[in-house]
């Protein structure tokens, strides 16, 4: 695997993980307190300690490196109640990290969702700058992704997954807000209502990955997503529905779908975004990292084309009620933080030097004194 920049990068993580699990969304209705930082914890234990984002990244790369593959699956999309909508949060964080993925290695990004959500997904891939064709248009070709719909059928998942797989090869999956079901098999929103009929069961879509050694890296911000099978036992006890959902299955909301990589995030789309702050700091390459401003423009979009804002049912520019202002200034800070670190400024450096020589430093300030 390529070098990693040593502490430079764990350093850089650091922060991007502490950024990124800001509670600004508490990641349930229902909790009295956020509900991101008591999961946040428990996967820090179980990933030995490491940033999140980072262990993500890390298996990323080298899945990348070690492949031949020329595709990687994202996998996003969640239909919540009672709007039975496809919401905001999820499928921004996706194109843009999909953007990213595309520009650092030239992977295709092969986007799964439900069936219904393809067009939406289609179309806002391509407000995020990649066009969108069938897949055996897209396998040899440059700014290219494909959109394709999984099944809603429980039956017929495995068989669906294995063909996916075979046919598109990819380096990796990921999932980035995809509802996920409990240990009875029913998939449900954080608050406890069961959204079974609605969700494509991508569940088997990683499963079968992990089964053949295909890495996977999980994105989510309740407890009901994908990859948070990592943590069930703490989900259980942390969210408020976690063990106890009421609806007729009385199982919890808890995932039991785990990854090989989580990221716990305050909001799932920011989970995206750190993955390609670590490319973009990896690659001391600023365009592989989306400005704010695009941030903002891809939330207009995708309430344009439908997506709606889970709080208000609304199909505006808001996430996890949360308005696109906020999120264009957190992915301004996420900008921030990395390019900094790679890109340090004029002035910096100027303050670094006169600040190294201690002694040339005091007579400065001697000679300064009225």
């Amino acid at each position: 695997m390529t070098a990693l920049a040593g502490t430079d990068i764990i350093n850089v993580a650091e922060i991007v993980d502490h950024l990124i699990t800001l509670p600004v969304f508490s990641g349930s209705s229902l909790a009295k307190k956020p509900v991101v930082l008591g999961l946040y914890s428990a996967a820090r234990k179980k990933f030995g300690e490491k940033p999140l984002v980072y262990d993500a990244f890390e298996k990323l790369l080298d899945a990348v490196e070690k492949s031949d593959s020329k595709t990687v699956i994202i996998t996003t999309g969640f239909v919540v109640p009672p709007w039975i909508e496809s919401e905001t949060d999820g499928p921004v964080g996706a194109s843009t990290l999909a953007r990213s993925i595309n520009l650092a290695w030239d992977l295709v990004p092969i986007m799964v969702t439900e069936p219904s959500a393809v067009p939406k997904l289609s179309s806002l891939m391509q407000f995020a700058g990649l066009r969108v064709k069938e897949f055996s248009k897209v396998k040899n070709a440059l700014r290219r992704s494909c959109v394709e719909g999984f099944t809603l059928d429980t039956k017929s998942a495995k068989r669906d997954a294995e063909k996916l797989l075979a046919r598109v090869s990819p380096a990796a999956v990921i999932s980035i807000e995809k509802a996920s079901p409990n240990s009875m098999g029913v998939f449900h929103s954080g608050v406890g209502v069961d959204v079974s009929p609605f969700s494509s069961k991508v569940d088997a879509l990683i499963n079968q990955a992990r089964e053949v050694g295909i890495p996977t890296i999980g994105v989510g911000d309740a407890g009901n997503e994908i990859g948070m099978g990592c943590i069930e036992s703490q989900v259980r006890e942390l969210l408020p529905t976690g063990k106890e959902c009421g609806c007729p299955c009385h199982g919890g909301v808890a995932s039991s779908i785990s990854t090989d990589s989580l990221i716990v995030t305050g909001t799932s789309n920011w989970g995206g975004s750190a993955l390609e702050a670590l490319i973009s700091f990896q690659l001391k390459s600023p365009e592989l990292m989306h400005e704010g401003s695009m941030e903002e423009y891809l939330i207009q979009k995708a309430a344009e084309l439908g997506y709606v804002n889970p709080a208000s049912g609304l199909a505006e520019p808001g996430v996890d009620a949360i308005p696109a202002s906020v999120h264009r200034s957190v992915i301004e800070i996420l900008n921030f933080v990395v390019k900094s670190r790679y890109m340090p400024s004029y002035y910096l450096k100027k303050y670094v030097e006169f600040t190294k020589d201690k002694e040339k430093l005091a007579k400065l300030v001697k000679d300064a004194e009225p």
